[in-house]
């Protein structure tokens, strides 16, 4: 629908917000292969990077809500015509998928991002999210901050939660023996185990030929469901298809001594069952998705991940758990799971098999009302939230820290710049790192100084001064995991955890970080799924957060202290790039952001920086298994 719309409109600069890099991905694909896309491509350039290349006459940006606020800092100028903002419920934190009870720096991205995009009157803007539930406007006693946000900016709205595209059928599969589904089939169980009912149940769909999905509720619990699916003879032969061959055989040889032989994503695989959770590296879960809607593999385990930017085709879905990590699922998140059943097209009817009474009772919930906290005078607000608020929505404490926030902007403490970029970062945070930086040595400056020369020139780690930048943003992080990183280390290298665990992956990458794990876990998926949480999560996003924001505040400060311009300062750019990535250059980068392979990146890296050099480029994709040229070819399709 949104296509159709700027087709329709004519629109000049548009943005597309999607919540993860998959959906970015999807777009992607969408549009350069599928034809009935193409008049985007002939129309639009197309920005997926936050430093963006050089503007066209039509401009389509499709970004994260994340990636779109650093590109707002280097693009203040650019105008847009037409927003799309999709899974807009992700800016109340009660709504996102989290796996456990804490406060979540998305929902803050999303209100921001919002704001933003938001500030113009003449921006035409469309905002989505499935089951969102509004009050009736003459309800004075149930009123929705969220409503209020929408009424704010002129929103009509648009409710299509009374239609089920696809029919649903709830079946509870309790503790009977026989249970009919409909007058075609019949479950028959022989035990009243959860764990011999959920095989005895996958079986008899298998034997039907039809797919399924299963819901559990934690990582780990994906993978141990597959493990008792490989030991209860549910009738899967192993898989000779090219494609599954082609994948498990690069995974295989992926980490030392072929552990990625003993991985249960590797082995579940071979047996036709896919395993899909946020720390399988991207590009597998994009072929994995691929492999389950080709009918190739027949049963698709997931957590959450499942419901946030993948598109499954599949006729049963199979409810384990009513929680997702340690929370409970709200209605909400249980009809998302539910809508996972069945899809438009394809099945006239999606089946649910409820194995947890606790799914039931929150599927009959009432449901809860979206919030937006710039838009409820009684809630309590953070200082990254009080700057944005109308003074409408605060009370009188919150006014007089608002105008004690704007006063630091004005006071001159540090330059303008440090307040309007990371804007998910509190001032407080800012300004303490900030003094920081002004007090550091000739000697500190020269760790930082060499810390660039060397990842620059040799794209080599300089302990010393990775170890400065994480000693001096200690004090302002938030996140208990990277506090401890930062916070222990090896006494006799006089080094915290982090800066080696930085170290190794800039020269090993994902595959360097998991070996590390495995050897230290003596367990290769649980050894795989802490490198993955390190590399996806911490690593990626709250170690890039807070060392971009030690570069911004470091190079304003030697901008001011030199009396040049800032853009005559170097910086950790290229570093920043490298972690979040796990590439060098833009190619590369677009490379990662659609789903490369690691291998397959460091090729597209090389593509760029060798450009004169086809012989040496050739050799580097000789070097590459089947799996990996097969995703060079489809990357093609795009770069």
């Amino acid at each position: 629908m949104i296509y159709e719309i700027v087709r329709k409109m004519r629109y000049i600069n548009v943005a597309f917000i999607f919540p993860t890099i998959s959906l970015l991905s999807e777009n992607l694909f969408k549009i350069h292969v599928l034809p009935a896309y193409g008049w985007i491509k002939e129309n639009y350039t197309i920005h997926t990077l936050s430093d963006a290349e050089a503007m066209g006459k039509r401009n389509l940006f499709i970004f994260t809500p994340e990636r779109f606020l650093s590109f707002l800092d280097k693009n203040k100028a650019v105008t847009l015509d037409f927003v799309f903002v999709d899974e807009v419920y992700k800016l109340d934190n009660d709504f996102i998928i989290d796996e456990v009870p804490q406060e979540n720096e998305r929902d803050v991205a999303y209100r921001i991002a919002l704001h933003e995009l938001l500030k113009s009157e003449n921006t035409d803007s469309l905002l989505a999210g499935p089951y969102i539930m509004f009050p009736g406007e003459d309800d004075i006693n149930n009123q929705s901050s969220f409503r209020a946000f929408l009424d704010w900016y002129d929103f009509n709205l648009v409710d299509y939660n009374l239609y089920d595209i696809v029919n649903k059928e709830e079946v509870i599969v309790n503790t009977a023996l026989n249970i009919k589904v409909d007058d075609t089939f019949h479950l028959t169980f022989t035990e009243k185990t959860k764990t011999a009912r959920v095989v005895q149940l996958v079986k008899q769909l298998i034997n039907r030929s039809e797919n399924a999905i299963i819901y559990c509720n934690q990582k780990y619990l994906t993978e141990k469901w597959a493990k008792e699916l490989l030991n209860g003879n549910i009738g899967l032969e192993d898989i000779d298809n090219e494609r599954v061959i082609r994948l498990t055989k690069h995974i295989e040889s992926l980490f030392a001594d072929s552990k990625g032989m003993q991985w249960i994503v590797t082995k579940a695989l071979k047996k036709g069952i896919g395993i899909h959770h946020g720390l399988v590296p991207k590009y597998m879960q994009q072929e994995i998705i691929s492999l389950f809607n080709d009918n190739i593999l027949k049963i698709l385990i997931c957590t959450t991940t499942i419901t946030e930017g993948v598109n499954t085709t599949a006729k049963n879905m199979i409810v384990l758990s009513g929680k997702k990590g340690t929370k409970e699922l709200k209605k909400f998140d249980a009809q998302n799971i539910e809508g996972r059943a069945g899809r438009f097209m394809q099945h006239y009817k999606g089946r649910v098999f409820i194995l947890d009474k606790e799914f039931s009772k929150h599927m009959k919930e009432e449901s809860e009302l979206l919030q937006h906290k710039l838009f409820d005078k009684n809630v309590d607000k953070k200082d990254v939230d009080l700057v944005l608020t109308e003074y409408a929505y605060l009370t009188e404490k919150q006014v007089a820290r608002r105008e004690q926030l704007d006063g630091m902007k004005e006071s001159g403490i540090m330059p303008k710049a440090c307040f309007e970029e990371f804007r998910t970062v509190s001032y407080d945070d800012k300004i303490y790192l900030y003094n920081t930086i002004t007090r550091f040595s000739a000697s500190d400056r020269e760790k930082i100084k060499e810390l660039i020369r060397r990842f620059v020139g040799q794209h080599k780690p300089f302990y010393p001064g990775l170890e400065l930048i994480c000693q001096s943003i200690r004090p302002i992080i938030k996140t208990e995991n990277l506090r401890f990183y930062v916070e222990n280390g090896d006494k006799q290298r006089d080094n915290c955890y982090l800066v080696d665990m930085i170290s190794a992956f800039i020269s090993k990458g994902f595959a360097g970080s998991a070996n590390y794990y495995i050897k230290k876990e003596q367990n290769v998926d649980k050894g795989i799924r802490k490198a993955a949480e390190f590399v996806f999560n911490t690593l990626r996003y709250q170690v890039v957060k807070y060392f971009g924001l030690f570069n911004l505040l470091y190079k304003q400060f030697e901008a001011t202290r030199n009396n040049v311009n800032v853009d005559e300062i170097s910086g950790i750019e290229a570093l920043l790039l490298r972690l979040e990535y796990s590439a060098d250059t833009q190619l590369g980068r677009r490379a990662s952001d659609i789903g490369a392979s690691f291998n397959v990146v460091k090729y597209y890296d090389a593509k760029e920086k060798n450009i004169n050099n086809q012989r040496g480029i050739e050799q580097l994709y000789n070097q590459l298994d089947d799996f990996e040229k097969y995703n060079v070819s489809k990357i093609d399709l795009i770069l």
